[in-house]
């Protein structure tokens, strides 16, 4: 993970600090870590840099879909695996960002048939017909159903004729969910559909690098509160970076992008590590692992967390917080706020990142360069760090603003 320097930061909006000065805490190592020169940084920088935006603490990216091209806004979800959105008739779908796609307008769509389904591990032959089915159900009970589409795709822009000029060239033919049906809370999100981009051949970002589009299985998010930037083959050019990047393994198999976690800090205070608690430790890294997934919005924790870091919140806060739901929702006066402590999550190789309070705590308005904007009185502010995960934890979109973080399948990193 990088921070941006002040040159861009208004650019940006990126944070212009690197953590809480707090010297308990410890400092990247760069001979424990493995640093990427800048040699190696300038053949891995991305050669497509695509636009986000955010609503409601997810970020989305504009992508066109068929010939004539329809534009679909979809989360970019480091969780998932499959592109979908509600296409027409799309039963009880709800009403999204853009129209539903429309199948009958585009000459390119191919509709997926059994024995050739492209999206393997994902879509099945369908009982009822001759085509290839996807179904998707959640732990909170929503569920979506689709059939598997071929189609041209490219990402873009807000700019329709912006986005052909400049994109349309780097279009390809690339399979995904058409749904038919939206049960739960899809049907009330802004967003009209999901970009999977977990690590999966049937990703979009695998198969740009297939077409040589891009020229490595590799992507970077760089998240802020607004707003943001996906780009393609690689990280954010260099020269948007505070420092070299450093990575760290992905430890699991199973096509999230999971890190070790080695210690855990709140404010000054280490609450995870080895030498505390190593059953603690094993918690975190446990089951799923620690995952970075840019489509959750929130921040998961083990529920056996909860003693030790909301001691050490309370601690650092003198009260005012301590990670509990009787804590979530409170005032704050603008003096209070600061008295909440950063996270600091110390991965494999001492890479650190560092979670903030203006990031957890819903409610805090941003300046353009992304610092908190003094308010008077006292305001309401939501705490959006949960911890209530069995095992493992889920770092959210929340956790990830203000760093440019590779994703990189090809050299089985995180950066």
């Amino acid at each position: 993970a990088i921070l941006v320097n002040a040159e861009s930061r208004q650019l940006l909006g990126l944070r212009g600090g690197t953590g809480t000065g707090d010297e308990k805490i410890p400092k990247e190592d760069n001979t424990a870590s493995e640093v990427t020169s800048e040699q190696d940084l300038e053949v891995t920088a991305s050669n497509l840099t695509i636009p986000l935006h955010a609503h409601s603490g997810t970020h989305h990216v504009h992508v066109y879909i068929g010939s004539p091209p329809q534009r679909q806004t979809l989360i970019v979800d480091t969780g998932s695996r499959v592109m979908a959105f509600p296409c027409k008739p799309c039963r009880f779908c709800g009403k999204h960002a853009s129209p539903y796609f429309d199948t009958r307008k585009s000459t390119t769509k191919r509709l997926s048939k059994c024995g050739n389904c492209k999206l393997e591990g994902i879509s099945t032959c369908s009982l009822f017909g001759d085509q290839c089915e996807i179904t998707q159900k959640y732990t909170e009970g929503s569920s979506w159903s689709a059939h598997e589409i071929e189609d041209m795709v490219w990402l873009g822009n807000d700019d329709v004729m912006e986005s052909i000029e400049d994109h349309m060239q780097l279009a390809i033919s690339y399979a995904f969910g058409c749904q038919t049906s939206i049960n739960g809370l899809f049907q009330k999100q802004y967003a009209d559909g999901i970009l999977g981009l977990a690590r999966h051949d049937t990703s979009l970002v695998a198969a740009y690098y297939r077409t040589n589009a891009i020229s490595r299985n590799a992507f970077s998010l760089c998240l802020t509160a607004d707003a943001g930037y996906f780009a393609l083959g690689g990280s954010m050019p260099v020269k948007y970076h505070l420092e070299e990047m450093k990575t760290t393994p992905i430890t699991k198999e199973h096509g999230w992008y999971s890190v070790e976690v080695t210690e855990i800090w709140v404010g000054g205070i280490r609450v995870v590590s080895e030498d505390l608690d190593l059953a603690m430790l094993k918690r975190v890294n446990a089951g799923k692992g620690c995952i970075l997934d840019s489509g959750t919005t929130d921040t998961y924790l083990p529920s056996k967390l909860q003693e030790p870091v909301g001691e050490a919140a309370m601690r650092h806060s003198g009260g005012m917080l301590d990670f509990t739901d009787e804590t979530r929702v409170r005032n704050f006066s603008f003096e209070d706020f600061h008295t909440l402590p950063d996270l600091t999550f110390v991965f494999a190789g001492n890479v650190t990142l560092v979670m903030e309070a203006k990031q957890y705590m819903e409610g805090v308005t941003l300046t353009p360069e992304g610092e908190v904007q003094s308010w008077e009185g006292t305001k309401v502010l939501t705490n959006r760090v949960y911890l209530e995960e069995d095992n493992g934890a889920v770092l959210g979109a929340n956790a990830m603003l203000g760093y440019d973080i590779l994703f990189d399948s090809q050299a089985h990193h995180v950066g």
